[in-house]
């Protein structure tokens, strides 16, 4: 009993800190931000912080590496080509597209601050990185790159990546004005504007 409470009070302090430095890094910047204004304005003392985190950069890297992951979970799944030209024909969400833009909606005002001037600049590249990789692993598990020998694997998994990546950055741009279902079946257009068997 003890230890679940003392895990509580551990996850309820991670989230103040985490919150308090998104909300921090919203107003003033990322390079702005220390150590010292972060604890002041969560009410905690240093200690309790040093508990946590090593500093300002292990907690935009565990937000940053808490997101990503999230996002590959939501990415890396099994598609059924015969159910996507299903949707695609009826102008229909496909279910497995509806879920990777449902977490991009979540967590949208965050990705805007970690990719706009105010963020860590490393942040676009890992984000790029981590959706080459899912895609790649995405599209080895479904086959694709059998049905698909002439063009070599890095580069299909890097057009179906830019293809995800351009339309979450101009969603984004807009402020979501779309629903995930509508953004999912925009994406579906786009991908058989060149389909792969």
């Amino acid at each position: 009993m003890a230890e679940r409470i003392h895990d509580v009070m551990t996850a309820r302090t991670k989230k103040r800190i985490r919150d308090t430095f998104i909300s921090l890094v919203e107003q003033y910047g990322f390079n702005a931000v220390t150590v010292r204004n972060l604890t002041a304005t969560a009410r905690i003392n240093r200690g309790t912080f040093y508990l946590h985190y090593k500093d300002k950069y292990d907690v935009i890297e565990q937000i940053q590496t808490d997101f990503l992951d999230g996002l590959q979970k939501v990415m890396v799944v099994n598609i059924s080509p015969d159910e996507m030209k299903q949707t695609y024909r009826e102008e229909k969400p496909y279910l497995p597209f509806v879920g990777m833009f449902e977490y991009i909606h979540k967590y949208g005002s965050l990705i805007r601050l970690l990719l706009g001037p105010k963020g860590e600049p490393g942040f676009a590249g890992k984000l790029r990185d981590m959706v080459n990789r899912s895609f790649h692993k995405k599209l080895q598990n479904n086959n694709i790159f059998n049905n698909n020998p002439a063009i070599p694997q890095e580069y299909l998994s890097a057009y179906v990546a830019a293809i995800f990546l351009g339309v979450m950055e101009e969603w984004l741009s807009q402020d979501m004005p779309h629903s995930p279902e509508q953004i999912a079946v925009f994406y579906i257009k786009l991908i058989f504007l060149q389909p792969f068997k």
